[in-house]
C-alpha cells in the first residue's frame, strides 16, 4: 500500500516479476479489496489482508505502536513469524525502519542499522552509499560496522569480491576531517577485514573510485538524494534542452548510440533498492516513486538477499570484529 503509485505500480511489479521467472511466491499486505481485484489471474501472488496505512506525513514509530494492523507492520510480522522470509517496500521509509527494528530487532553485534543507498557509477558498477539516512547521529565505531555490513551486502548480492571502502570526507588526506572522521579512518585503516582505499570526496562517488562510501546519516541522505536530482536534471536537460525541436531531434538520431550508453550506465532502477543492513531480518526499501520496473527489481534484490544468506552474513562479521 505504499509508494507514490500504490497500489497499482506495486501490484505490476509484483505480477511483472512473476511473469519474468521470479521463482519467489509473492504476499501483498493490504487492504484486501484493493488488491485481490488486481491480481485476477496471477500465479504465485496471494494477499494478506491489512487495514491500516502509514501516512507520508506520520510519525513512523507512533504510528506502529499505536496501530497493529498497518501494512508494513503486518508485513514485516510475517518474516519475523517465518511466514515469509523477507519485506519489500516502496513507502515510508521510517515506516519499514522502525517496523524492523521493533518486530526484527538488530543483529546481535550491530549498534545502529543503516541504509544503503546505490548509485550508478561512470564504471558501469553499483556504489553503495551508507548511511543514507537510517541514523543521523553515527559515530566512529558506528562507520566502521557500517563498512562490514556493506562488504558482505556487495559481495553477496552484487558479487563484488572484496569491494573497496572509502570514508567521505572533505579531502583526501588522512589528517582531514573533524573527531568523527580523524577516529573512522584510524579505525577503518585498523579493520583486517575491510579493504579500506582511505578518504574519498564527494565527487568520487559517482565515478565509481570505491564501491562502498561510508558516513553518517545525516551527510548520506543529502547526498544520494542530491546526486538523484542532478541525475535527473542532467538526463532531462539532454532530452528537452540538447535533443529538443526539429534540429534537436536529428542531432539525437546521430548520438543514439551515445545516448543509450549513458542512460544504461547512469540508470539507477536497477540498483536504488537495498536492505535495511543490520537489522535482524531482509527488509528491503526501495524508491517511493517506484513504477511496475523499479518494484520488480526490489523483488529481485530481495531475493537475492535471501539466497546468499547475507544476514548470517553480517552476523557473522560482528561478531567476529
Amino acid at each position: 500500500m505504499g509508494g507514490d503509485r500504490a497500489p497499482d505500480e506495486i501490484v505490476r511489479g509484483a505480477t511483472l516479476y512473476r511473469a519474468s521467472g521470479g521463482a519467489a511466491e509473492l504476499v501483498l499486505v493490504g487492504r484486501e479489496e484493493l488488491l485481490r481485484p488486481r491480481i485476477a489471474g496471477a500465479s504465485g501472488v496471494e494477499v494478506v489482508d491489512a487495514r491500516e496505512v502509514v501516512e507520508m506525513g506520520e510519525h513512523p514509530g507512533a504510528a506502529l505502536r499505536r496501530r497493529s494492523e498497518t501494512s508494513i507492520g503486518v508485513a514485516t510480522q510475517l518474516v519475523k513469524d517465518g511466514r515469509a522470509e523477507g519485506v519489500v517496500s516502496a513507502g515510508n521509509t521510517g515506516a519499514t525502519m522502525a517496523a524492523a527494528l521493533l518486530i526484527l530487532g538488530r543483529v546481535r553485534g550491530i549498534d545502529r542499522p543503516a541504509l544503503c543507498g546505490m548509485l550508478p557509477t561512470t564504471k558501469g558498477t553499483p556504489a553503495c552509499l551508507l548511511d543514507a539516512g537510517a541514523t543521523m547521529d553515527a559515530d566512529a565505531g558506528n562507520l566502521l560496522q557500517y563498512a562490514r555490513m556493506a562488504s558482505r551486502f556487495m559481495e553477496k548480492v552484487h558479487g563484488i569480491g572484496r569491494p573497496s571502502v572509502g570514508l567521505l570526507n572533505v579531502g583526501e588526506e588522512p589528517e582531514k576531517g573533524e573527531r568523527m572522521q580523524l577516529e573512522a579512518h584510524a579505525l577503518l585503516l585498523a579493520a583486517k577485514d575491510v579493504n579500506f582505499y582511505g578518504n574519498v570526496e564527494g565527487r568520487d562517488i559517482l565515478r565509481g573510485t570505491t564501491d562502498i562510501v561510508v558516513t553518517d546519516g545525516f551527510t548520506g541522505n543529502t547526498v544520494a538524494k542530491a546526486m538523484e536530482g542532478v541525475l535527473d536534471v542532467v538526463t532531462e536537460g539532454i532530452r528537452a534542452d540538447i535533443f529538443g525541436g526539429l534540429l534537436g531531434k536529428l542531432a539525437a538520431l546521430l548520438a543514439l548510440p551515445g545516448i543509450k550508453t549513458f542512460r544504461t550506465r547512469m540508470d539507477y532502477e536497477p540498483y536504488v533498492s537495498a536492505p535495511l543492513l543490520g537489522v535482524n531480518g531482509v527488509s528491503v526499501v526501495t524508491h517511493g516513486r517506484a513504477r511496475a520496473r523499479m518494484m520488480k527489481l526490489a523483488i529481485d534484490v530481495t531475493e537475492r538477499s535471501i539466497a546468499t544468506g547475507l544476514i548470517g552474513a553480517i552476523g557473522e562479521a560482528a561478531t567476529a570484529a
